[in-house]
């Protein structure tokens, strides 16, 4: 028997999910208590336990960006120009998810979710228990949703299309081994921001959840800022240095940050030290946990050659009030809209063709 619901009833089941996921938050800072949020609650407490970089501070910002996504005029917004059926589909969608950050793969399953098909999520042994909660909370709020969400760590044979998220290298691997399939591969890509050095100090504070969130394994952390030449790092470095204080409290934050500081140090590399980070010139997107790369450049023109050059390996950049064409602004890359698509490849626009 085919299972309809109607994309607005879609809609209200999520939004609702965010409401709940926004008050088990809530919980974990003691304002109030819901007993529909235990599934989340649990989730929080396996995920500290099992994988030391995801603190309960990141924890709780993935879940407000969540709960920030799934606002009802957002997801209006995102859905309005896309043409759902209303029968769910019985073709299952293979999601193979990263485990760098809190949730990572949690638009994956939105996107399967909202386009009707059966999620059958190849999870990360980092990332194992925060989706599943959440596909837990929204069989309870939307029964039609029940037994659609199939989640593992290990090897998955009957599926129907593929969307895999690794490195470069297990990129390559995926596009062969998935070759038979309807399938989207990403790779790694960073966060870039660019300043004009006129940026007050708030604003580059501002920066900091840029770079810090989630400590900086994301692919939309800053890894990087291209500076203008003559630039003042010591005001970039003492600004940042305000939001770095859940660092510090990580023991493999300061284990990467000693290490990292005793390899310039051994090599004779100049760099600037805040006490938490370490900021040196060089020019590359990719940085170590604990560094982050500064790039200079010499004009407008140049810097915008930059970002254009390395187009493919950048998820997003950020600049003062978004002066930057196509930026956002500090403080806003881990906030990323449900139309903001990783790698920019319409997951929605991909599901719509598997019909």
């Amino acid at each position: 028997m085919k299972i309809t619901l109607p994309i607005r009833e879609r809609i209200v089941a999520f939004s609702m999910l965010g409401d709940t996921i926004r008050s088990s938050v809530n919980q974990l800072d003691g304002f109030s208590f819901d007993l529909l949020s235990g599934p989340i609650l649990e989730a929080v407490h396996n995920s500290s336990i099992s994988n030391k970089w995801f603190t309960t501070p990141m924890i709780r910002s993935a879940l407000l960006g969540i709960a920030s996504m799934l606002k009802k005029p957002k997801l209006d917004k995102w859905l309005s120009r896309v043409e759902l059926p209303v029968t769910f589909s019985d073709r299952k969608v293979m999601v193979v998810s990263a485990g760098n950050i809190p949730a990572v793969g949690f638009h994956d399953w939105l996107c399967v979710m909202m386009a009707g098909f059966r999620y059958v999520g190849k999870l990360s042994t980092d990332d194992q228990h925060l989706i599943p909660a959440m596909a837990k909370l929204l069989e309870v709020i939307e029964p039609k949703f029940k037994g659609r969400s199939e989640f593992t760590t290990g090897l998955v044979s009957n599926f129907d299309a593929v969307i895999a998220t690794g490195s470069s290298n297990t990129n390559r691997y995926f596009d062969y081994y998935f070759s038979k399939w309807p399938r989207i591969v990403r790779s790694n890509r960073s966060g870039l921001a660019i300043l004009n050095g006129t940026e007050t100090r708030d604003e580059l504070a501002r920066l900091s959840d840029d770079v810090f969130l989630f400590y900086g394994l994301g692919c939309r952390n800053v890894s990087a800022c291209l500076v203008p030449k003559h630039f003042d790092t010591g005001l970039l470095a003492d600004a940042l240095a305000a939001g770095a204080n859940e660092l510090t409290n990580n023991h493999k934050w300061v284990n990467n940050y000693d290490y990292q500081k005793a390899i310039m140090l051994v090599n004779n590399e100049p760099f600037v030290d805040n006490g938490s980070l370490l900021l040196r010139y060089a020019h590359s997107l990719v940085s170590p946990v604990a560094v982050l790369n500064l790039i200079p450049y010499e004009n407008v023109d140049e810097a915008l050659d930059f970002v254009t050059n390395h187009a493919t390996e950048l998820q997003c950049t950020v600049s003062s009030k978004a002066w930057f064409n196509g930026s956002l602004d500090f403080g806003k890359a881990q906030l990323p809209g449900p139309g903001d698509y990783a790698d920019g490849v319409d997951v929605m626009k991909f599901l719509t063709t598997l019909r």
